[in-house]
């Protein structure tokens, strides 16, 4: 099934954040944001870590998710911080299946912001985003067992544990790791997600 004709928004705000598509003067930053938090996104996000480093690579990048974007096929955000200038981390829309439809989440939020409830809040919205704006009717993510934020942020939004898939990831490290999967369908947004 092809993605409806309204999909994701190309940007929304919460409380403190605002969430927006990147564009091709974001190459910099984004490049900075990696650098940042390298070491963390070879753990978790192998594949974005050793594909980002230059400016170049940047750009192809959020030039990917652009064509990705108008194919319906993954919508990534960066989050901003007011009234900071430089994106503090991603959201990721992704493994879309529009005939349900469902979708994986997969997010990272830089070091110096962790545990100051930005991740919880851009994937709030998100959520809201998929579930109400779009009748999405069901969201997951994969979490290695070694992200204990992660870990603790799917319980705090209330997404379900459905299971461990043994040895099922290989980081930026050559280690072998479990992976958690969570999830919310709809029918849990509409009785469970909190503010």
């Amino acid at each position: 099934m092809q993605p409806p004709a309204r999909a994701f928004s190309a940007a929304f705000a919460t409380a403190r954040l605002h969430l927006r598509r990147y564009d091709s003067s974001d190459a910099q930053d984004v490049l900075q944001l990696m650098d940042r938090n390298r070491g963390r996104l070879l753990r978790n996000f192998p594949e974005l870590a050793n594909g980002v480093k230059t400016v170049a690579e940047a750009s192809a990048y959020i030039g990917a998710g652009d064509k990705q974007w108008e194919d319906g096929a993954a919508f990534i955000y960066g989050i901003w911080l007011p009234p900071d200038p430089a994106p503090i981390g991603q959201v990721r829309i992704k493994n879309i299946v529009w005939n349900v439809p469902a979708a994986e989440l997969s997010y990272f939020v830089d070091h110096d912001y962790l545990r100051r409830g930005v991740a919880t809040e851009a994937i709030r919205a998100v959520l809201r985003e998929a579930f109400d704006a779009l009748g999405f009717r069901r969201i997951y993510v994969r979490v290695i067992s070694s992200n204990e934020e992660s870990l603790a942020l799917a319980h705090r939004l209330n997404l379900r544990h459905e299971g461990v898939h043994r040895n099922a990831f290989r980081c930026g490290f050559g280690e072998l790791h479990d992976v958690h999967l969570f999830a919310m369908t709809d029918a849990d947004h509409t009785r469970s997600i909190p503010e």
